[in-house]
């Protein structure tokens, strides 16, 4: 409630200070205006008040639940010397942080399975939960590693059999001539009403 009277006697004072002046200048470099563009990552600040002031507020309300939630992908902006304001916006750090918290959760659920050969918890636990998430989780790893394994496969005994000259050039075979067959020519010549001409060769 404080908080809330707070900022609507802030938001009347700057109403009143902008109807009698009508023009206001603020610091592009203050706390509130490098909050602003980090929360919605940009670096264009709005020239009118109201939406700016509103956009501004709600950053400082949620701001705490919001650091904790997006906490892996603030670390990383803090870490990276080349971050610009414009790289995260705010529904793109939420996102990153969930994906990076189910990863954690899907390998942590993965290793509980492994947990099994060493303990015995007890039954309806939230670690048989994850035991059961973890074992799903195994199976599709496994899945995965064997098609992309079959894959790589494929991909090596091609390559293997592929020539190459002293100067690392390929070497391509010569395309093979297909057989012709006397009675398959002439039904297809009779068909399509048309005389092949023969060329002969020698073996």
């Amino acid at each position: 409630m404080k908080i809330g009277g707070f900022l609507f006697v802030r938001l009347k004072i700057i109403i009143i200070f902008v109807k009698k002046y009508k023009d206001m200048k603020l610091n592009s470099n203050s706390i509130s205006s490098k909050l602003y563009r980090w929360f919605y990552g940009t670096n264009v600040l709005p020239n009118n008040l109201c939406p700016y002031f509103w956009k501004l507020v709600l950053a400082w309300l949620v701001l705490i639940p919001y650091s904790l939630v997006c906490a892996p992908v603030i670390v990383a902006e803090l870490i990276d010397k080349d971050y610009k304001y414009q790289d995260n916006s705010t529904g793109k750090r939420i996102g990153f942080s969930v994906l990076i918290y189910f990863m954690l959760f899907c390998i942590s659920s993965m290793l509980s399975v492994i947990g099994l050969l060493f303990i015995e918890p007890a039954k309806d636990t939230f670690y048989m939960f994850m035991v059961a998430f973890g074992i799903m989780v195994w199976a599709v790893a496994i899945v995965i590693g064997v098609i992309e394994g079959f894959k790589a496969f494929k991909e090596w005994n091609y390559r293997r059999k592929i020539k190459y000259d002293v100067n690392g050039y390929r070497i391509w075979n010569e395309p093979k001539e297909e057989k012709t067959y006397l009675v398959v020519e002439f039904a297809k010549a009779k068909y399509n009403k048309y005389c092949p001409k023969i060329d002969w060769y020698k073996e």
